[in-house]
């Protein structure tokens, strides 16, 4: 009944009744049925047709009731009529959807209504026909016709019958696209719980149930999106060869869709559907190589055997169309040709005759069924053709019948091109039959027009009932799938064109139901994204909703702005977990709308150039959204997850940032970021840790605001959030507390604003006075803070903040010093240095005191030291890591300008390392020397000719001293655990000593004899070695060599001021400056002691100073120090010794008398003479000019090493008179080189002839430029040490034995001394008596001491050597008889009585 055809309404209303009660049949009927395959066979065979006419029928309640069939169908049956559903889906609502037929669009879109609200009935539509490779995409083309429609132009008269209709037709579009996204929320949220219920998962693959109701077995395909992608691919790839031949080939190629192979590509242009046929032709064509391969190819996949030519021909076109241009047709004919030949051997002789026939098909085609207006071709001139143009032709026969078929009918049949419907796009060209049939892709036979009779339709009707038919028959697949991954390409289907309908729907007029329907889409959409991870397009959502709300432009604003405001803070409401990456643009809303709402100038702009009430009713509302939606998102904040609420804080330190930055600064983020902290200081510490780096950052920011209100609001409320995170005790090794309190640091160290500092300090306070207790790791900030105020320039600052660190250590140390003890000692150590009070800086080294007591007393656990007899494990190595901050910091207080301070400092640190040395480990002591003891003199160390230890620095002198001798004392009481330092500290008191500031080397070789007096007693034979050693090398840098390399002395003033200074004011022991020998044996004994602090009389250390302003830095370059070179044998040093100095001291002579023989002297004024005195010695160089300056500066240079030579010998004489038993055979022998280079240096400036040369060139009565003193002493000490050396030993053991190799060696220094001195006397002498030249008795005058001292010498020398040795010593002797010098003369005197006395015969021998 329901496909009879009739106008009469008996007919009619049979086959609406007829549909009635099919689709109520269908609609009520059980699921049994649907899964029934009787049931469903019969649907087939009998319902599609009548469903088919109803569709294509004129009549508006037909079609109502073939959709209403058709949404059951698709809602109850897909699984079973999935083939059908292919083929009406496009006639019944695609057709509607792109026709203009009204009616059919509402009745669609309502039945579309039901379709777009079942979720299943989506995910299968979009799984089992857009994932299908051989199936119309019917869920992306709904979405395209409903997005079309929503879009469409309003531009209809309101008063038109069918304004109501347009406007519900697009409602009806755009609620469907809205309903789509609802549903694929709804089928996420379902299947996303099943999921998480289903631990195995089973339930997310894809099941494939055949038509006939069976699941099918590895049919379903793993990847729907994979086969979405690939089906993409290929259209897109189609698309493009029917546009460009060549480049749709090389896409497919790039994308992997063909291999790159003839074969392949051939393939593909035969089996493709939706190819351009034209294109195809045109592409098999071309004259290049690879498109002439895939021709061959594609005629190679023909078989033409057993063909006739015509049908040949009828079969190889079928796949394309033959181009325009001769030269293509030919290229393809002639492969064809060459191939029918092939497959059709003996037919034809040549390819060349089946060639010019084809032509002539091809020819008699065109002209037969195409040309008009000429006359048709003839078979006897088709047979000509054919026949003239080959030397061989085809049969007659076989010509007259290919003459006849093709005039009968066409090449290509038009019933041909039915058979790719099953593969076909659906391209929807809906006008009349024809649009009908397109929808299908259907060909048409040639010369059917639109007004083509009842008949025709009836052929177009049964064709497509055919394929229904046909695709019925195969028992496909359908799939279906609980996977959520397969919702991602269905809402990129659905998302963008939803998107741009908004774009649509919100540039229009206002008009409420829309706007609901696109803000509920809004929604919706970023709810499904968000789920899906969906970011671009759910940006591109959120993105368009921030732009609609218009708080940019409040000009412009309209209802449907604040509605999308309201819907924005709505999702911050409901779905703010989906708002992440989004945060910033939605916070800054937030701000422009309190600063609309709330700011009068702004509130004034709102709305401009409409009514009163509109604006009103705009204001109001928004009013009402800046209230308590507005305070919903930040109280909601607490329940974002952890990664989202970072990023919202971060966002919302970036607004509040912009805010304050602006004129006036606004405080309205500021406020809610600590509103917020307070409500999210609950999270894990983890989580709150990256919170607090981002708000702790900001709060410095504002803290630093210009504005003071500004930053006293974020100072006090970074108080007030640090002291409610304190509320919580932490945990051990957790540091958490000290990032909370880290922003004060900053904002301490980096304020220039006084109060700001103030209230940074008292905040602090207010922490301490109420944490106390439980404040741990916070202690190291606090600390700094109270560092950077001891640094303050503010006294009320710097007394507060002491003040409180006092209490804190009085009161607080266990709970403080576990942990951050040397934040405290460097907050001490920052007091003691501050110059701002005295008292608070002694205080400070007071506490450091009670801080190390604490310390040591196991206070702080592993600060407590062990004995250094235990094992020195980790636990030891860190509690030394503990002292030595402490240690470190008194030792640069030591250094401070304030005296009390500097004593205070020196004392403590002393008396702390003699209270605990004995604790300490050997690193330990190591660490101390290098680190803390030595750097005190590293002012003395490295003074130079600009750092002089002037007068005005006699604190610093008279600490140096105190130090250096309580770094002696400490060495000497730890000699045991620091001997290994001898090396080092020895460096450090001889490098000093090197120095030309005679105030430095003084203290330091004052330094060196108190170390040895006190602790000579303690030193091995290695540590007498390594101190001789250093002496060694001291005396050698120490020489004046300038005196030898610089004949300037040798001239004019500096000659006349040197040769007094030498001789006077040297700040010695006045004991070594005595000519008698008995007196310097006497008084010797106490020469250290006295060095060391009669050194330090005032008179004679103020003149010095006086005397010695300039100061070089640098010895002068010269021979290697005899240290330096190899160890000489025991055997023969001393004569290795004397040929060293004597080959070093003869050059330099050599050198000073060649340069003075050449030189001339200078002529002095009257001004140029100066007194002997010291004291007076600076007004010599008021008036010299530059060169003067530099020649006085090497005079200080040469004068100070003079000094020191003499200082050096009396360290050395306290050794020989206090230690010599002690000594050992190397260290005796070293000491006798030492006093040998000494005396051989001054020896040999002074000798007879040098000394007579400088008389010559001298005008004055002085004496002339010489070291006698040093002379002097030298020879005095040396004769001492080889006269007690060589006294008579009675070997009786092991140690005596030991005696005999210094005895043998100083046996042989003195006999050659004595006679080299007594040679040179008498040498003179008799030079003497030959001439009465005053300058020789002035010159034996001044050496008349030497000689004296070395007769008494003799005076006292073994007698046994002395007889030994008479041979060579009596001629000398006897010349000296002559002597002038009656001191001499007595002195003979005194060696005949007690030496040569002895020798003669007495009376009773006679």
């Amino acid at each position: 009944m329901a496909m009879k055809e009739g106008n009469d309404d008996v007919t009619s209303k049979n086959r609406i009744l007829s549909l009635e009660l099919l689709q109520g049949v269908l609609a009520d009927c059980g699921v049994s049925f649907t899964k029934n395959c009787q049931f469903v066979d019969s649907l087939r065979g009998h319902l599609s047709f009548a469903l088919l006419r109803a569709a294509v029928s004129q009549s508006p309640v037909l079609f109502q009731h073939a959709a209403g069939i058709f949404s059951v169908i698709l809602l109850r049956f897909r699984e079973s009529l999935k083939a059908e559903i292919g083929v009406f889906f496009p006639i019944i609502v695609l057709k509607a959807l792109d026709g203009s037929d009204l009616n059919q669009k509402l009745v669609v879109l309502r039945t579309l209504e039901k379709i777009c609200k079942d979720p299943q009935t989506l995910v299968d539509l979009y799984i089992n026909y857009d994932c299908d490779n051989e199936a119309p995409n019917l869920f992306e083309k709904m979405v395209a016709h409903l997005s079309k429609i929503a879009q469409g132009t309003q531009n209809v008269d309101p008063k038109s019958s069918t304004a109501s209709q347009t406007v519900s037709i697009k409602i009806s579009s755009l609620q469907g696209l809205v309903n789509i996204v609802k549903s694929l929320v709804i089928w996420e949220k379902g299947h996303r719980k099943t999921n998480n219920q289903n631990e195995d998962n089973k339930s997310s693959e894809a099941v494939a149930r055949r038509l006939d109701g069976s699941k099918g077995t590895g049919e379903s395909p793993s990847n729907f999106e994979g086969l979405k992608v690939y089906k993409s691919t290929m259209e897109a790839s189609v698309s493009e060869f029917n546009e460009q031949p060549a480049k749709g080939i090389e896409h497919l190629i790039s994308s992997q869709v063909v291999e790159q192979n003839p074969a392949s590509v051939a393939q593909f242009l035969r089996h493709t559907p939706d190819l351009d046929k034209a294109m195809i032709g045109d592409y098999l064509g071309q004259h290049e190589k690879f498109p002439k391969a895939v021709l061959r190819a594609y005629v190679e996949s023909i078989n033409f055997s057993g063909m006739k030519l015509d049908m040949a021909i009828h079969e190889f076109l079928k796949g394309f169309e033959l181009p325009g241009e001769a030269q293509m047709i030919d290229r393809i004919m002639e492969t064809f040709s060459e191939r029918y030949c092939t497959d059709n051997p003996g037919l034809f002789k040549t390819a060349d005759t089946a060639y010019v026939l084809a032509y002539a098909i091809i020819l008699l085609q065109a002209d037969a069924h195409y040309l008009t207006g000429w006359p048709k071709l003839s078979r006897s001139d088709f047979i000509q053709m054919s026949a003239s143009t080959a030397e061989e032709s085809a049969p007659q026969e076989l010509l007259e019948e290919i003459y006849d078929n093709i005039v009968k009918e066409e090449l290509v049949n038009k019933d041909d091109s039915v058979d790719c419907l099953k593969n076909s796009k659906y391209k929807l060209e809906l006008n009349g039959r024809r649009g009908l049939l397109n929808v299908l892709n259907l060909s048409f036979p040639r010369r059917i027009s639109s007004s083509d009779s009842i008949p025709d339709k009836e052929a177009v009707l049964n064709q497509i009932h055919a394929v229904i038919k046909e695709q019925g028959n195969k028992k496909g697949v359908f799939y279906t799938s609980d996977r959520i991954d397969i919702l991602r390409p269905m809402v990129e289907v659905v998302g963008w064109p939803l998107l741009a309908t908004f774009s649509v729907v919100m540039g229009e007029p206002d008009n409420s139901t829309w706007i609901s329907i696109c803000m509920e889409g809004f929604k919706e959409g970023v709810v499904i994204m968000f789920a899906l991870g969906m970011d671009t397009i759910r940006y591109a959502f959120l993105t368009s909703l921030l732009r609609y709300n218009f708080l940019h432009a409040p000009r412009d604003m309209r209802e449907k702005n604040v509605e999308a405001l309201r819907t924005l803070l709505d999702l911050c409401d409901t779905h703010m977990y989906a708002l992440q990456n989004s945060w910033l643009a939605i916070l800054e809303c937030i701000s422009r709308l309190e600063y609309i709402v709330s700011w009068p100038a702004m509130t004034a702009t709102i709305v401009q150039g409409t009514n009163q009430n509109s604006r009103d009713a705009i204001l109001q509302s928004l009013r009402e959204l800046s209230g308590k939606a507005t305070e919903q998102v930040f109280s909601n904040s607490a329940k974002l997850p952890s990664e989202s609420v970072v990023e919202f804080f971060s966002a919302l330190c970036y607004v509040s940032a912009e805010e304050l930055k602006q004129s006036p600064a606004r405080t309205f983020s500021l406020q809610k970021i600590v509103g917020i902290s307070y409500s999210n200081m609950t999270r894990i510490h983890m989580v709150w840790a990256r919170i607090w780096t981002v708000l702790a950052q900001h709060f410095i920011f504002a803290g630093s605001h210009a504005d003071e209100k500004v930053a006293i609001y974020a100072i006090d409320s970074l108080q007030r959030l640090g002291m409610k995170y304190l509320e919580h005790p932490e945990l051990g090794h957790f540091t958490f507390q000290k990032g909370i309190l880290k922003p004060f640091v900053v904002l301490m160290q980096s304020s220039k604003s006084e109060s700001i500092r103030r209230l940074i300090l008292s905040g602090i306070v207010q922490i301490i006075r109420s944490r106390a207790g439980i404040i741990k790791s916070g202690w190291h900030s606090i600390f700094m803070i109270f560092t950077m105020a001891a640094d303050d320039s503010l006294e009320p600052i710097v007394e507060s903040a002491f003040e409180n660190i006092e209490q804190v250590i009085l009161e607080h140390f266990n709970q403080v010093f576990v942990d951050c003890f040397m934040d405290c000692v460097n907050c001490l150590i920052g007091f003691a240095t501050n110059k701002s009070s005295v008292d608070i800086s002694l205080k400070s080294i007071a506490l450091l005191r009670i801080s190390e007591n604490r310390l040591s007393e196991g206070l702080v656990p592993v600060g407590s030291l062990k004995s250094v007899d235990s094992t020195v494990d980790e636990t030891c190595k860190l509690a030394e890591h503990y002292w030595f901050p402490m240690l470190s910091g008194l030792s640069r207080l030591i250094s401070d300008p304030r005296s009390e301070v500097s004593n205070c400092a020196l004392e403590v640190l002393f008396d702390l390392l003699n209270e605990r040395g004995s604790k300490f480990s050997t690193a330990f002591w190591e660490s101390i020397f290098q680190g803390i003891l030595f750097p005190i003199f590293d002012h003395v160390r490295h003074a130079g000719k600009e750092n002089l230890m002037s007068s005005e620095d006699e604190w610093l002198r008279e600490s140096t001293v105190h130090a250096l001798q309580l770094l002696c004392d400490l060495f000497n009481s730890f000699y045991k655990d620091v001997c290994f330092m001898l090396p080092q500290l020895l460096s450090l008191l001889l490098d000093c000593a090197k120095k030309t500031d005679q105030s430095v080397v003084s203290i330091a070789l004052g330094a060196l004899v108190h170390l040895i007096e006190v602790g000579g007693h303690q030193f091995t034979s290695d540590d007498w070695v390594t101190l001789l050693k250093s002496l060694k090398d001291a005396v050698y840098a120490t020489q004046p060599r300038e005196l030898l390399n610089d004949a300037s002395f040798e001239n004019g003033k500096h000659r006349k001021v040197l040769s007094g200074d030498l001789d006077s004011g040297v700040p010695v022991s006045r004991d070594l400056l005595h000519n008698s020998h008995d007196t310097i044996h006497t008084n010797g004994s106490s020469m250290g002691s006295t060095s060391f602090k009669a050194n330090g009389d005032e008179n004679a250390l103020a003149q010095d100073q006086e005397m010695t302003r300039a100061v070089d830095m640098e010895v002068s370059q010269g021979p290697p120090s005899p240290s330096a070179g190899a160890t000489e044998s025991e055997v023969g040093s001393l004569q290795r010794s004397q040929t060293f100095g004597q080959k070093i001291m003869g050059n330099m002579r050599n050198n000073l008398l060649t340069r003075s023989f050449t030189s001339k002297p200078k002529k002095f004024t009257s001004d140029a003479a100066v007194a002997s005195s010291p004291s007076k010695f600076p007004d010599a160089n008021k008036d010299v000019n530059a060169k003067d300056t530099e020649e006085s500066l090497m005079l200080e240079t040469v004068r100070s090493k003079c000094v020191t030579q003499l200082l050096l010998l009396g360290s050395i004489d306290g050794i020989q008179k206090n230690y010599w038993n002690k000594l050992g055979a190397d260290a005796k022998v070293t000491i006798m080189e030492i006093l040998f280079s000494i005396l051989e240096f001054a020896a040999t400036y002074n000798s007879y002839t040098n000394l007579r040369l400088r008389m010559q060139q001298s005008s004055t009565v002085r004496p002339p430029l010489n070291l006698l003193r040093q002379e002097l002493t030298a020879t005095s000490i040396y004769l001492n040490i080889l006269l007690k050396t060589t006294a008579a030993v009675e070997v009786q053991d092991d140690e005596a034995a030991k005696e005999e190799k210094p005895k043998g060696i100083a046996e042989e220094k003195l006999v050659s001394f004595f006679e080299q001195v007594l040679r040179e006397a008498s040498d003179f002498q008799s030079s003497m008596e030959e001439t009465a030249n005053m300058e020789l008795h002035r010159v034996l005058e001044l050496r008349a001491p030497i000689i004296v001292k070395v007769v008494k010498g003799m005076c006292e020398m073994n007698p046994q050597i002395f007889k030994d040795h008479l041979r060579d010593f009596y001629p000398y002797i006897t010349k000296l008889v002559c002597s002038e010098q009656m001191e001499v003369r007595s002195a003979l005197a005194d060696l005949f009585s007690s030496q040569l006395s002895t020798m003669l015969p007495t009376g009773d021998e006679e």
